[in-house]
């Protein structure tokens, strides 16, 4: 019966690393303050293309159908890697929640997409940066995110939120890109 439950427990587990394999690393995200600034940073693997990843990153116009807290994402003009995007999303926390709106000026690099909001409604600070990189049979995908709230919200609650949007928004991602023929 011993040996029955642990090889059953190996089997399991094998079971378990072998799918998280398939779908990419864990993510690893952390939260810091600086200067009165969040600094977010996370970084996931992939086993689809770099063009995979890039192209569910720069889809802007449907990052609402797949972006968890995103309520409306729209393309107001693009030009020689330089696209300006609207976006509407809501941040849920027990009985709060926040409506942020931001209009983004995103930067399409080869390797990089870096975005900053424009409008400072809701932020006074917003920039950050996808980053995607091949790596041996896989993508590396990297998002660092600097955001300074132009509302009160207590700090650990903020590192709380951000953390659990971080994570929320790559397990979206994954998700999608996953679901999406080759290109």
């Amino acid at each position: 019966m011993t040996n029955r439950l642990l090889w059953t427990g190996v089997a399991i587990l094998t079971a378990t690393l072998g799918a998280a394999a398939a779908t990419g690393s864990e993510p690893v995200v952390s939260v810091r303050e600086r200067g009165g600034a969040y600094v977010v940073a996370a970084s996931f693997t992939v086993p689809e293309s770099a063009a995979a990843v890039r192209e569910v990153l720069t889809d802007y116009g449907n990052i609402a159908r797949f972006m968890p807290g995103v309520e409306t994402s729209r393309v107001l003009d693009r030009a020689d890697g330089l696209v300006h995007v609207e976006q509407e999303a809501v941040s849920k926390y027990l009985m709060f929640s926040k409506r942020v709106h931001l209009l983004l000026e995103v930067h399409e690099e080869s390797n990089a997409i870096r975005f900053r909001d424009r409008c400072n409604r809701s932020f006074e600070l917003y920039e950050g940066a996808w980053t995607i990189a091949v790596g041996e049979g896989a993508t590396e995908v990297t998002y660092e995110l600097t955001a300074k709230p132009a509302f009160g919200v207590p700090g650990f609650v903020l590192r709380k939120l951000l953390d659990r949007d971080a994570r929320a928004m790559i397990d979206g991602l994954r998700g999608e890109i996953a679901a999406r023929p080759a290109p």
